[in-house]
């Protein structure tokens, strides 16, 4: 078995160690004392829940042979998946199959004993981007799209810096106890009522505002009353007075939006750069804005959402990813909008971000009591979710479910049930399959993306898909948010549901989501963070720590745009769209969250001796779906036969059954196809392609530093404003 972790290990190198570790080529060879085993990148078949089947061509030398001999090995595993380090580790591995096609019938037996015996003793590591190459599962992604909604939410457009202040309904405020003051409850913005004066306060992070009406005219207030500033802890205020060095020197104007809005700026009339002969892109806006040529159309992507308008100021229109102009797939990868690459159907960009979208985060939980009492305001009531037969709380900020007189939680990633609303509550050792059936119109569509992949006595396997917090797949791409409104919940306590629209949401590649300002000439504060109420408290926003239920919105106290919570999962601040400079990405790992950690159950015990690289051989030996082993040279494929390598063509890929060691008893594939599934070698090429695309996403991260997007600098505007460039995507505050 030594082979296979060699195989697998192969992919080894950790993502997080990418920007300080040189990666490690392929082929890799293993030494032991009965001879060399040298084992190809592995190609990866299948991907259902957390198990991983796949295949990888091998080569042995035994110690009294003279010439390499080779062959196939076929796996299973479960897998463990760490999206913030980029990694995923193979365990429970299981050799189905070890063919050895090259080797006489005495050989054959001997080489399947020598690579099952090593493979047990290493640690199987891969790159988490080598493996989304490998995969081909966008057709499990696109039954769980349906329902979402693309209508344009109400798209502002201004020329001069403006931000936009989101508050989810009519302005509602509470009184601040201890003081004259009260907090506006629904808006992730910092904003007080002072009740001496009349004047409502906004934190703008270097600055405070000041208004006669919340829904008014917002101007600077360098000197707000003193009761006001002191909200501002001292880390706050020392934070804010250090991001205002540097920056640019002019305050934004504030919109204040009551319903779903997003706000397009430019800095100043639009500013034009070519992207292709029918492209421009506009230079002078943080919003992803393009102008077609001949049509005199713009173009803007919005939550992953492309809307076309004749005019910056509307009316502005969905376009299907899949109808674009076909000039937006020549959008270089090198330009300024090379981001926006991800939300062209087709695009490798695409391609990466929709097979992301389907690798889970996994984790091992274990059995036992739920240590967490689900708080609701006043007695639990619950609804109908529309179109089943279920049922849901609104009067709390956890996701409850009422299924068949079973009451059901979905917490941080894992399901709990109950005998009643208020439990006691258990880890779920299977999720109802009722939950499969949430429409996009529930707040709770989310939860739908977490599973329960099997248990033991002790243990519960369980992982979640990035739609847990709002990422998915829709038209050969993925979008954020359903598109749909929730109406929140009011009562003694305040509990919002997650957005779509208002918090300019981008992507990259190797971050995932995160969230950003229209324009800002330095960090506004979002959340409450300033220790004057918080979450049960009867205030919206959670202040402390990354792992409480569903409050709306996170700030953390931070002086910048902080975090947003969609439902128990947090997208951060984009200060860099996915910049290495950003509190938390959109993908990262809840089980592994300080308040987590205590449910996870002990992972296998590790190994400890690692495979060298093979330096003096190329990575282009592939194991074919025949069992047999081909060899890419040139612009051909040559079969391994009689110890050589021989010129082949389609129609002789594969032909008749080989002799293996075989445990499935079912020739693992071995049933006379040709070279790859369709005949010829259409599947050797493609897995020879995602080899070579594997290595671009993989070396793409490294260069990242987890930081960055795709090359190109859309640069700085604005004058002196501060902050930084904009490399792939990546917007620098």
């Amino acid at each position: 078995m030594r082979i296979l972790t060699l195989l697998l290990g192969l992919l080894l190198v950790p993502a997080s160690s990418f920007a300080n570790v040189p990666e490690i080529g392929w082929p890799r060879a293993i030494e032991a004392e009965a001879g060399e085993i040298v084992i190809y990148q592995p190609q990866l078949d299948s991907l259902e829940g957390d198990k991983l089947t796949g295949r990888a061509a091998v080569s042995v030398a035994l110690t009294d042979s003279e010439e390499p001999v080779f062959g196939v090995i076929r796996f299973e595993s479960r897998m463990e998946t760490d999206r913030d380090a980029r990694t995923m580790r193979i365990v429970d591995l299981d050799i189905t199959h070890v063919g050895f096609t090259d080797a006489t019938d005495a050989q054959k037996d001997r080489f399947g004993a020598f690579v099952e015996s090593e493979i047990l003793e290493w640690d199987l590591t891969l790159s988490l981007d080598r493996v989304l190459a490998s995969l081909a599962v966008v057709e499990q992604e696109r039954e769980a799209a349906r329902g979402l909604k693309f209508d344009p939410p109400r798209i502002l457009y201004t020329d001069s810096p403006s931000v936009l202040v989101m508050i989810d309904g009519e302005p509602r405020f509470k009184a601040i106890e201890g003081s004259t003051l009260e907090r506006l409850v629904n808006s992730p913005f910092t904003v007080v009522s002072d009740e001496k004066n009349g004047k409502y306060y906004l934190d703008g992070g270097t600055t405070w505002y000041v208004a006669d009406d919340v829904m008014g005219q917002w101007k600077a207030d360098g000197k707000p009353p003193k009761k006001v500033a002191k909200l501002r802890s001292d880390e706050a205020a020392k934070a804010a007075r250090e991001a205002a060095i540097g920056a640019d020197s002019r305050t934004p104007r504030i919109v204040v939006a009551t319903e779903p809005t997003e706000l397009i700026v430019t800095d100043g009339t639009p500013a034009y750069t070519p992207l292709t002969i029918e492209l421009l892109g506009v230079t002078n806006s943080e919003s992803d804005l393009l102008l077609q040529i001949e049509t005199q159309r713009y173009f803007v992507v919005l939550s992953g959402r492309w809307y076309s308008s004749k005019a910056l100021d509307g009316p502005w229109i969905y376009v299907p990813s899949e109808e674009l102009p076909t000039s937006f797939a020549e959008i270089p990868t090198g330009s300024s909008l090379a981001h926006v690459r991800a939300f062209v159907p087709g695009t490798d960009e695409a391609e990466q971000a929709v097979l992301d979208n389907h690798i889970p985060q996994t984790a091992a939980i274990k059995r036992g009591p739920g240590e967490f009492t689900v708080e609701y305001d006043g007695k639990p009531k619950f609804e109908a979710i529309e179109g089943t037969s279920m049922q849901y709380a609104v009067n709390t900020s956890d996701s409850v479910l009422l299924i068949d007189g079973s009451y059901w939680v979905c917490r941080q990633g894992v399901w709990y049930e109950g005998a009643s609303a208020n439990g006691p509550w258990a880890v779920a050792t299977s999720r109802p399959d009722d939950v499969e059936s949430i429409p996009a119109s529930n707040p709770h569509y989310n939860v739908k993306y977490v599973h329960v992949y099997d248990s033991t006595p002790d243990v519960v396997y369980v992982g979640y898909t990035p739609g847990y917090y709002g990422s998915y797949y829709y038209g050969g791409c993925v979008v954020y948010g359903t598109g749909w409104y929730y109406p929140s919940w009011y009562g003694h306590h305040y509990y919002p549901y997650h957005s779509t629209w208002g918090f300019n949401v981008g992507y990259n590649p190797w971050n995932g989501w995160s969230v950003g300002l229209s324009w800002s000439s330095g960090p506004f504060t979002i959340g409450i963070g300033y220790g004057f109420g918080g979450g049960y408290g009867g205030y919206p926003y959670h202040g402390g720590g990354y792992w409480g239920p569903r409050y709306g919105y996170h700030g953390g106290g931070n002086v910048n745009i902080g975090e947003i919570n969609i439902g128990e999962v947090n997208i951060g601040d984009r200060a860099g769209r996915g910049g290495a400079d950003r509190t938390r990405s959109g993908r990262d790992n809840i089980y592994s969250r300080s308040g987590n950690r205590e449910r996870l159950a002990d992972s296998p015990a590790r190994g400890t001796r690692q495979p060298a690289a093979v330096s003096d051989r190329a990575n282009n030996v592939l194991a074919g779906r025949d069992g047999n082993v081909y060899r890419k040279s040139g612009d051909g494929w040559q079969r391994r036969e009689g110890g050589d390598w021989k010129p082949t063509d389609g129609s002789r890929a594969g032909g008749g059954q080989t002799r293996s060691r075989d445990r499935t008893g079912s020739g693992a594939g071995m049933s006379g196809r040709s070279g790859d599934s369709s005949g010829g070698f259409g599947g050797l090429d493609r897995d020879y392609g995602a080899r070579q695309r594997g290595n671009q996403w993989s070396s793409g991260y490294k260069r990242s530093g987890s930081s960055g997007g795709f090359s190109g600098s859309r640069g700085n505007f604005g004058g002196s404003r501060g902050g930084g460039a904009r490399a792939g995507g990546a917007r620098r505050r």
